[in-house]
């Protein structure tokens, strides 16, 4: 009855300009006929759309809705936010083509049923918790967005590899964490994940997929030329500050590093290094973010002082 209510308030509104909609929906479980149990929910998208609406967030409960690619037909829709969907293939060609302002695209829970998350018009991408691809294990997956100048990736993937990251020159900021059950999460799969991120002046790095272990001198981590910031967690700064100075070594204009020191941590990225020198001249801040009971900050403040970083550079911010 609520849903014939709604659709009918919604065919009866006047044809006035909408900036934003917002719809909280939920499928029960069990339900077998997902694209029927989902019919509302296009409808009622596909209305706000034709009036003009710029923001449309979709909020789901239980099941994943099933999205109609077809309602995505806007010239004026700029940001989108879709929570808990099955994104059939087609999906991102129709955003591509029918949602030509389209510039922020969030995706949580998600399952991705195409080999590629793209878009040439999105400028801030954020992939939260769960955004799954339901393609076969063996099959390479990529995430590819030319304007892209922000972007947010939470690998839960739950994939055999890394996905690709192509075409984003233009990024500028980005926030990666590495985490679920990515089985070949190795030091290829690492680099070639990063070295899409190879040119950001900003990186948040973040490892939570268990104890990885790097082969002695393999080349896992790029050239991070433009990188101005820097911040790593505990799983870069455990197993003697392997990760962390991999990362120092591949960042010679780095001004700013941020170490997030999370003492119950036990996610590790640990390997063998014959050179453990590198070389920042421009770094001019250190911050570190713990606890004042945190075990790893008079180790974290002597391996700084050792490697040439004065107590003045240093900031420490205590959480609770």
């Amino acid at each position: 009855m609520f849903k014939k209510f709604v659709t009918r308030f919604l065919l009866l509104r006047n044809r006035v300009g909408l900036d934003e909609f917002r719809l909280d929906y939920s499928l029960a479980c069990g339900t077998e006929d997902l694209n029927a149990s989902s019919a509302d929910a296009n409808l009622w998208i596909s209305h706000v759309l034709r009036w003009n609406a710029r923001a449309v967030k979709v909020v789901n409960r239980e099941n994943r809705l099933e999205l109609d690619p077809a309602v995505f037909t806007s010239s004026f829709l700029r940001r989108l936010h879709i929570s808990s969907a099955r994104l059939v293939p087609g999906f991102f060609d129709q955003l591509q083509v029918g949602c030509p302002a389209l510039e922020y695209l969030f995706l949580s829970d998600c399952l991705v049923m195409d080999l590629e998350i793209y878009s040439n018009t999105v400028k801030v991408l954020i992939l939260a918790e769960e955004v799954d691809f339901s393609c076969d294990h063996d099959d390479l997956r990529s995430i590819s967005a030319a304007s892209a100048i922000s972007v947010s990736i939470q690998c839960d993937l739950s994939v055999a590899r890394l996905p690709i990251l192509n075409n984003m020159a233009s990024l500028q900021t980005a926030s990666v964490l590495l985490s679920g059950h990515i089985t070949t999460c190795d030091a290829d799969g690492i680099r070639q994940f990063l070295g899409g991120l190879s040119h950001v002046t900003s990186l948040e790095f973040r490892y939570k997929d268990g104890k990885l272990t790097m082969e002695k001198n393999i080349r896992w981590c790029p050239t991070f030329s433009n990188l101005i910031n820097l911040t790593v967690d505990t799983s870069c700064v455990r197993a003697d500050f392997y990760a962390l100075i991999v990362f120092l070594q591949n960042s010679h204009s780095l001004k700013k590093l941020t170490l997030k020191l999370d003492q119950a941590c036990a996610y590790v990225i640990s390997g063998e290094l014959e050179d453990r020198s590198f070389t920042c001249e421009q770094l001019q801040i250190v911050e570190i973010i713990c606890s004042e009971t945190n075990e790893l900050l008079p180790r974290v403040t002597q391996f700084l002082r050792d490697s040439g970083i004065g107590t003045d550079q240093m900031r420490i911010t205590y959480k609770n």
